[in-house]
């Protein structure tokens, strides 16, 4: 199997050789088969593991398993301990919804702070197979037919050739071992039920099910390949914006087939749904005058065009926050601000990392602090950064909503940014070596 995943790696152009990678494990099968074809190939990289405390002992034994392997074969490790399901709840998220955000935030995290150049996980066949049913059951464009990307921005899936057979056959073969997860035999979770009742069942009418996925998940990522091609085209032939009002030509759009589907992933950018683009369709040969929302734009349809405008934003002003306060509200944000100790910073390193807490060196800040919205121009140095960036390429690197990012505020000291809050530190207020004292503030 080593030489069909080398190879798999090399025609995806995932990585080379001298890359970095932050390796995922969990201690199931899947990870447990990537660790050991990583270590075959000798590649650089570092395994993180996340305990969600769903499981109750049986997490904590799954991270003790983790690190031990990794110990065993001199890897180097790191781990992490989330309240799952607080923080679904607060977020208002399924367990599943919230898992993934902990772990892809806090994988990226770390990628940033050894400053590797991609994230592995042990998505395989299956897992794409099980993706696609998904979305298929619940709805879907012409991406959620294609499966998993094998690459996708930092994040790779180098098992995406195998199967759940494939990698049986190999722990069988190298005689491995691994933790067994027991609510993967639960169906209580949509993709269990997908993986224990629908697949079998399909498995019957083709045994050769995955290799015949295989092909067709090649067939549909070369049209959407096609599809992204022809819907910039789109976009090109009937979008105009101007101060931030973007106008649609209604006789551009007549002229395209298939036009619906064309303009309902143009206005999916702007949060209106399937039905809403449907309706806006169906209103093109109408009176002008109607008007649809989303919750952040706003749609009316004029004689030649659709114009879309940003709704009317909420004004925020500078608050001041004078040395010793520890407690400041600024609209829908609580801040709590304590002054800590390094022994307290060290002890956090060992546990979670909740991006709602900020640790910083307090004798690089300057009172009063402030907190205001950003602005266009605003920049900062990214945490494990050393050059500057700018907030508003900050906010599209990390996919933030275009509803939401006028709701990110800032904590700034003598006008330089120490935090984009709930996001990322400025590394210039970074506890290091030197702190003596340590601030933390916590958004509740």
């Amino acid at each position: 199997m080593l030489q069909p995943f080398l190879t798999y790696i090399n025609e995806q152009c995932l990585f080379t050789p001298n890359d970095k990678i932050v390796l995922a494990v969990s201690g199931g099968k899947d990870s447990v088969v990537l660790f050991d074809l990583f270590r075959e190939a000798k590649f650089n990289f570092t395994v993180v593991h996340c305990n969600f405390q769903l499981r109750g002992e049986d997490s904590d034994n799954d991270a003790v398993f983790v690190q031990r392997l990794c110990e065993r074969h001199g890897i180097p490790f790191r781990a992490a301990t989330f309240r799952t399901k607080d923080y679904a709840r607060t977020h208002k998220l399924s367990i599943e919804m919230a898992a993934r955000q902990l772990r892809y935030e806090w994988f990226e995290q770390v990628r940033q702070e050894l400053n590797y150049q991609y994230i592995a996980t042990a998505h395989h066949l299956n897992d794409s197979i099980e993706t696609i049913l998904l979305n298929l059951t619940k709805g879907t464009g012409i991406s959620g037919l294609r499966g998993i990307l094998a690459k996708k921005g930092h994040l790779v899936r180098p098992l995406l050739f195998a199967s759940r057979t494939d990698i049986e056959n190999y722990v069988a073969e190298k005689q491995l071992h691994w933790r067994e997860d027991s609510s993967n035999a639960s169906n209580d979770y949509q993709r269990n039920l997908l993986r224990n009742e629908v697949v079998p069942l399909l498995k019957k009418i083709n045994p050769n099910l995955e290799h015949t996925f295989a092909r067709n998940i090649e067939r549909l990522q070369a049209i959407e390949n096609g599809f992204k091609g022809n819907l910039s085209e789109f976009k090109k032939a009937i979008c105009r914006e101007e101060n931030g009002v973007l106008f649609l030509n209604i006789d551009a759009i007549k002229q395209w087939q298939s036009a619906t589907y064309f303009l309902e992933e143009t206005l999916k950018e702007f949060g209106f749904n399937y039905f809403q683009s449907k309706e806006i369709h169906q209103s093109l040969n109408k009176t002008s005058g109607k008007t649809f929302h989303s919750a952040s734009h706003t749609l009316i349809k004029d004689r030649e065009h659709l114009i879309i405008t940003p709704k009317e934003e909420k004004t925020y002003e500078e608050v001041l926050i004078e040395e010793g306060i520890q407690n400041i509200e600024y609209h829908d944000l609580f801040l709590q601000i304590n002054q800590s100790s390094i022994e307290d910073w060290q002890a956090y390193l060992t546990t979670e990392r909740n991006p709602n807490i900020l640790w910083v060196d307090a004798d690089r800040l300057k009172y009063p602090l402030s907190i205001r919205p950003w602005h266009e121009g605003d920049w900062f140095i990214p945490l494990g950064m050393k050059g500057k960036k700018k907030i508003s390429n900050f906010l599209v690197d990390t996919k933030v909503p275009l509803h939401l990012k006028k709701s990110i505020f800032l904590l700034c000291s003598g006008g330089d940014i120490v935090w984009i809050i709930g996001q990322r530190t400025d590394d210039r207020f970074k506890v290091g070596e030197q702190t003596k004292e340590v601030l933390r503030v916590q958004v509740l």
